[in-house]
């Protein structure tokens, strides 16, 4: 069995979310610290995707709301540089997580679909995509609109064709993947 199998196999216990919860909180700090010390645009554009997901670990809704609306914001002025696919991404994600937190579907499911139009970067090429959004989703019931953005992202995850095809298998039959090391970037 392979180590991607085996961490699908048995469903994360709540220690162990929690830890991975902790260390995702222990890590928000610092990316908000980030976009506070941003001295130009390009700082600030490097900042904002991580910082808008930091806040909402934090729980600072408000927050991450409005550094991933900078983000989208200004993204466009950097289309040709390296961070514009995960600028794209991580605001669209966290903009997601937002709305799911306060009661709004129909826009998390907008903006997982808009998470996973991204070109890529050499960070989502490599390591993968955020599952946070889809994690929360499928937990919903929102198999097909996951189905749809793990299609998504193998067009740029090229790396990750083992996780997408385990992961759509589990949501094929109805179980919610466990996403692993994605399931709290």
């Amino acid at each position: 069995m392979s180590f991607e199998e085996d961490s699908e196999l048995t469903p994360l216990t709540d220690a162990q979310m929690e830890a991975l919860r902790r260390l995702t909180i222990e890590r928000a700090p610092g990316e908000l610290a980030t976009v506070d010390r941003a001295a130009t645009d390009l700082d600030l554009f490097y900042a904002l995707p991580h910082g808008a997901m930091g806040a909402w670990h934090l729980g600072k809704i408000d927050l991450a709301i409005s550094l991933a609306e900078k983000a989208l914001a200004i993204a466009p002025n950097f289309t040709d540089d390296w961070n514009y696919g995960n600028a794209l991404h991580f605001g669209h994600t966290a903009l997601g997580l937002c709305a799911l937190h306060n009661g709004q579907a129909d826009e998390a499911l907008t903006r997982l679909h808009q998470a996973g139009e991204t070109p890529g970067s050499p960070q989502l090429n490599s390591f993968g995509p955020s599952m946070q959004l889809a994690k929360a989703l499928a937990k919903q019931g929102e198999f097909s609109a996951v189905l749809t953005y793990l299609e998504q992202c193998r067009v740029f995850w090229k790396s990750g064709d083992v996780w997408l095809a385990l992961w759509k298998k589990k949501l094929l039959a109805g179980d919610v993947p466990n996403f692993s090391f994605s399931a709290y970037r």
